[in-house]
């Protein structure tokens, strides 16, 4: 089950209004790969300004106890308005895109990264929970209950009845494997990866994936809830999940987060060259953001989807087929045809992924051709994808294709094959 119907029935963050006095000429070829820096930086430069009329205060702590009292409600200092106005400056939002734009717009609308955050009572996984039992805990003693409460989606523990319900702001994933809902706490710059997922697998309710590792909890504290989370590790969720959140000079706010992974969080903000195009003059307001090279291509991907330089070194290889641009940075496909492969040379990168096996054959037989020595010699007529990128489990039934295109030991031939030729 796929949840191609979590598009959030509201939209509760922040949208672009019109602007018709464009002001900014974007023309500079930047790699792909500075893109999150490129769109903070717009940002920046106002928050410079504000930041001396007004200082940032420290962020308070706070305990289980005061829980109940968290407030999205906080006095909008003047580097929020700043930031706030930019982003309706400079972002014309993918609506903007679809009118000239049609085919990829309906496209982007069918893959998962036009869903990947969704207010938590907006979503569809909200109401099926709301409308459902409480959920009982598979590795704790602990039942959870899901309420709504002043327009928020609340949980709690119904085993504990002195531990305050926690509201949940986001729900975060595409759905194609699972959604994980987050609860931020704005006040005190900290958050809560909830311990229940949707999990597609299973279509419905389940254990977050890996929290296993958080069976043992302390009483009364957030752990009772799932993951606790510092402001790094909120950033760095809603970094991947967003197309454009605030930089680290302001506090993290919800409303300051344009939500899912849009038009241009890839192709940087364009709401000069929409503006221009409804005069015919779009062609005068160049990307932001270029893709000069396979690499600048695959290194922009890898901003979430993650390569060699953002995985932990002590991963398992279980573990790191999640991580697509990291195999594939290790293929020798990769490695001795420079330039030449990319993410997009086997994915739309505006759609929803095919499952069409014989598409992705027919793109490695574009450099193994029937002939060749590169053919494979093992199985010339059988499924590359099965012997040279297996599907394999992550965790919880969760399986990724790992994307190392090589010979895997468990599947090869019992007879010698030859190493297949790039």
């Amino acid at each position: 089950m796929r949840r191609d119907k979590a598009i959030p029935k509201k939209q509760r963050v922040v949208a672009a209004e019109e602007n018709t006095s464009p002001q900014l000429r974007l023309t500079t070829k930047i790699p792909a790969a500075a893109a999150i820096g490129i769109l903070l930086a717009f940002g920046v430069v106002a928050l410079l300004v504000a930041d001396t009329i007004w200082p940032v205060p420290p962020v308070p702590s706070a305990d289980a106890s005061a829980l109940g009292a968290t407030s999205d409600s906080l006095a909008e200092p003047p580097q929020v308005k700043a930031w706030k106005g930019m982003i309706d400056q400079h972002f014309a939002g993918d609506a903007a895109c679809a009118s000239c734009h049609p085919k990829q717009a309906a496209a982007q609308l069918r893959s998962g990264h036009s869903r990947t955050a969704v207010a938590m009572l907006d979503s569809d996984f909200a109401s099926e929970l709301l409308a459902g039992p409480p959920y009982q805990d598979s590795r704790r003693s602990q039942t959870f209950e899901f309420t709504s409460h002043r327009d928020r989606f609340m949980v709690r523990d119904a085993d504990d009845p002195d531990l305050p319900s926690l509201p949940v702001t986001w729900l975060l994933g595409s759905g194609t494997h699972a959604q994980t809902p987050i609860f931020v706490d704005q006040r005190a710059q900290r958050g809560v990866e909830m311990r229940w997922s949707f999990l597609a697998n299973r279509g419905g309710i389940g254990l977050t994936p890996e929290h296993e590792k958080f069976d043992q909890y302390e009483a009364k504290s957030l752990q009772c809830y799932g993951r606790p989370m510092d402001a790094g590790d909120v950033r760095s969720c809603l970094g991947c999940h967003t197309t454009v959140g605030p930089p680290a000079q302001l506090s993290i706010q919800n409303d300051l987060y344009v939500a899912n992974v849009g038009c241009e969080r890839c192709h940087g903000p364009r709401k000069q060259h929409a503006q221009l195009a409804q005069q015919g003059r779009g062609e005068e307001s160049k990307p932001l953001v270029q893709y000069a090279s396979a690499e600048d291509y695959i290194d922009a991907c890898a901003q979430c989807h993650r390569d060699e330089s953002s995985v932990s070194p002590t991963a398992q290889p279980h573990e790191l087929v999640r991580f697509q641009p990291y195999g594939l940075k290790r293929s020798r496909c990769y490695l001795e045809s420079p330039d030449k492969l990319t993410c997009s040379t086997c994915h739309d990168p505006h759609d929803t992924v095919s499952h069409d096996r014989t598409v992705y054959i027919q793109q490695c037989q574009q450099c193994h051709q029937s002939g060749h020595d590169s053919l494979c010699t093992a199985s010339p007529q059988g499924d590359c994808i099965d012997c040279h990128m297996p599907a394999t489990e992550w965790t919880a039934g969760i399986a990724f294709h790992d994307h190392e295109i090589r010979i895997h030991e468990a599947l090869a031939p019992k007879h010698s094959t030859p190493q297949v030729k790039p």
